[in-house]
């Protein structure tokens, strides 16, 4: 179960003016800091741990981005064969798989655990906090990798099927003169 934290929480719609515009300012703070608190199962003892899985804050973006590079080239290729209807759900799959390392490393740093315990989750509790991620630190992801994406499609294309070849010089008949003549 994963929920988005805020300071403001609605009354069940007795709220005063200064309440409203509490809960108004905390939708604000949601959009701003969209962190998400999740609650998993620790692999160790068993017991209900709540974790709160963090947007990037400046910094760690910066230094996030450079480190997610490989994840977001796979997910820019995997969301370049998509078709209209999407990217392939299998497709997004291999890309995360091929980098789940990285991938666990990414939300160590947004929830400030060790990814040697994130490793060890039940996949129900794994779920749950990749979802709390997406949610938390998916514009980050969809930002590169459109950019990625767009500056592939800018790029001229290297296949040999594409590239057109300049034909040999055309040359005149009447000057070209055979050895026999």
């Amino acid at each position: 179960m994963s929920r988005r934290t805020h300071p403001a929480a609605a009354d069940g719609g007795g709220a005063s003016a200064a309440e409203a515009a509490a809960a108004d300012a905390g939708g604000e703070l949601e959009v701003l800091f969209p962190d998400v608190e999740v609650e998993v199962r620790d692999p160790d003892g068993g017991g209900a741990v709540a974790l709160t899985v963090r947007e990037f804050r400046f910094r760690e973006g910066l230094e996030a981005q450079v480190a997610a590079r490989p994840l977001v080239e796979a997910l820019a290729a995997a969301a370049e064969g998509a078709d209209e209807g999407g990217p392939d759900a299998g497709a997004i799959e291999a890309a995360m798989a091929a980098h789940a390392g990285l991938w666990l490393d990414l939300v160590a740093r947004a929830c400030g655990r060790e990814a040697a315990w994130l490793a060890r989750l039940g996949d129900s509790s794994a779920l749950a906090l990749s979802n709390a991620m997406w949610s938390a630190n998916g514009s980050f992801f969809v930002r590169r990798v459109a950019a990625v994406a767009a500056a592939a499609r800018r790029r001229p294309s290297r296949s040999r099927g594409s590239s057109t070849r300049s034909s040999a010089p055309a040359t005149d008949a009447a000057t070209t003169r055979s050895p026999a003549a």
